[in-house]
């Protein structure tokens, strides 16, 4: 199936959160009803489900792509 570019843009979800007390990428993905095979980008690097957000992280959660 092809998707147009406007199309995708329509399903885009984007949220702002502040995160209020210590957690982890994964807690976040939980919190935010998301499986744990979401790309996350803290600042524009990716980072492993472990990492502790600290404040003012800039967090882009992208959905794993295949290529083909």
């Amino acid at each position: 199936m092809v998707t147009h570019v406007s199309d995708t843009a329509i399903k885009t979800r984007i949220r702002k959160l502040i995160v209020t007390e210590p957690k982890t990428v994964a807690q976040l993905l939980l919190e935010l009803e998301l499986s744990d095979d979401h790309v996350v980008l803290i600042g524009g690097k990716r980072v492993a489900l472990d990492y502790q957000l600290e404040e003012n992280d800039s967090v882009v959660v992208l959905p794993r792509i295949a290529g083909g």
